[in-house]
């Protein structure tokens, strides 16, 4: 192996290290517990040979926020085998049950994100760069603007179709707010019948207001 690559996994090896020591510390002293459950369903298109899109409905649901129904349209964009680019436009329907005003609200969000893509000498290795906006239409709550960066590595296993994906994500929000979040996630997908069949977990925390935490349970499906 060149030095040049011994060099690289060594320095990769490294960061994933000290962000899994991270992780752990950041792990301790929670307050809330949120507990989810989040079903998507979607089907993908190629419009050419470099552009795709995406259309999907997510169902979310809770226990200490509001169940709510996302839908999306993503359209991706291959600028070459280390990069893409996307557009996310999503709109999502609140069922607010809760409290003395109740019923169905809305919100719109829009993100755009970079992905490089990285090939190690075993698996692939994902950053995602994305910058959106959320707008609130109707209901409680404040338009927030974020900033999330996230890493992925894709651990291939021999003769199994599900290899599994280890995410980390970092969130930061601006005014009125000013949220920072940590995502601790993995997952796998695979064909199944035609179908790609997606499962998959992550903690998260808020790390900078409130303590509280989530685990979510993500299950999807695309045809």
């Amino acid at each position: 192996m060149p030095s040049e690559q011994l060099k690289f996994n060594y320095s990769m090896k490294s960061k994933l290290l000290f962000m899994a020591l991270f992780i752990g510390i950041m792990a301790f002293g929670q307050s809330a517990t949120d507990q989810g459950v989040w079903f998507k369903m979607g089907m993908k298109a190629d419009l050419s040979k470099e552009l795709s899109l995406t259309v999907s409905g997510q169902y979310r649901t809770s226990t200490l926020s509001h169940d709510r129904w996302i839908t999306e349209a993503q359209f991706g964009r291959e600028i070459n085998k280390n990069w893409d680019l996307g557009l996310e436009l999503r709109h999502y329907m609140v069922f607010d049950m809760k409290g003395a005003t109740q019923g169905s609200f809305h919100r719109v969000r829009a993100q755009f994100y970079a992905s490089q893509h990285i090939d190690l000498a075993k698996g692939d290795l994902h950053f995602r760069y994305a910058l959106q906006q959320r707008a609130i239409l109707t209901g409680s709550g404040n338009n927030k603007f974020t900033g999330r960066l996230r890493m992925q590595y894709d651990y291939p296993i021999k003769n199994f179709k599900w290899d599994p994906t280890f995410e980390v994500e970092l969130f930061a929000s601006g005014n009125p707010n000013f949220d920072r979040a940590l995502r601790l996630g993995v997952g796998s997908d695979s064909k199944v019948a035609g179908k790609k069949l997606g499962v998959g977990y992550f903690y998260q925390r808020d790390i900078s207001n409130t303590g509280t935490h989530a685990h979510v349970l993500q299950t999807s499906i695309r045809f």
